[in-house]
């Protein structure tokens, strides 16, 4: 099957929504579609995944540890080619070269926004072209490594007023929160039911 076969049958099974996930979602008002690129690649018989760190001069989520991706626009025929075109302007990935997996269910942010995580397989080696004045890093994160003990833990947020829990990631000194740890968390999740690289 291969390991990009073996995440495809992972993704596709039935989800369990955190309540946490449904409150926020049902206290939006008219969120905005958007999507993400959850990506995934074998580096030297190791399962990754790509984030990025937002500039500080971005209109939203300064600074913070992300997937590629961003607000649906009208360009868009579907949220899938939102999640390309985010990616290719954000990180200079060309579209050709993503391989789409599956999906992980989509959340609406304290921002706003309603994303859709697209997982997919991107060749390996990378090469990079970051967006100027938008996104200042790459992060290549071995899957294996947001497993150790440790490397999560559960903080809370305050979010109109209501505390809000969330699982917090930490990799080489970057802290990943929000919704993009929610993202991660899920796909953790669903991988950790394989085997071989996936499995990490």
């Amino acid at each position: 099957m291969g390991w990009m076969g073996e995440v495809k049958r992972l993704l596709d099974r039935e989800w369990t929504v955190p309540k946490v996930i449904l409150d926020v979602a049902a206290a939006s008002v008219s969120p905005r579609p958007a999507a993400v690129l959850v990506p995934l690649y074998v580096r030297d018989r190791e399962l990754f995944t790509l984030l990025t760190k937002r500039s500080e001069t971005v209109e939203h989520h300064k600074g913070q540890i992300s997937f590629p991706g961003g607000a649906q626009e009208e360009s868009d025929p579907t949220l899938w080619d939102t999640a390309l075109r985010e990616t290719q302007e954000e990180i200079g990935v060309p579209r050709r070269a993503v391989r789409y997996l599956g999906k992980l269910p989509g959340l609406v942010t304290v921002t706003d926004f309603a994303v859709t995580p697209f997982v997919a397989a991107l060749p390996y080696p990378l090469a990079f072209r970051l967006a100027e004045g938008e996104v200042e890093a790459v992060l290549q994160v071995p899957i294996a490594a947001l497993r150790l003990p440790g490397a999560v833990e559960q903080r809370t947020l305050t979010w109109k007023g209501r505390e809000v829990p969330t699982p917090v990631y930490h990799h080489e000194g970057q802290a990943i929160w929000g919704a993009t740890a929610w993202i991660l968390s899920n796909l953790l999740g669903a991988l950790a039911d394989g085997t071989g690289p996936a499995a990490g």
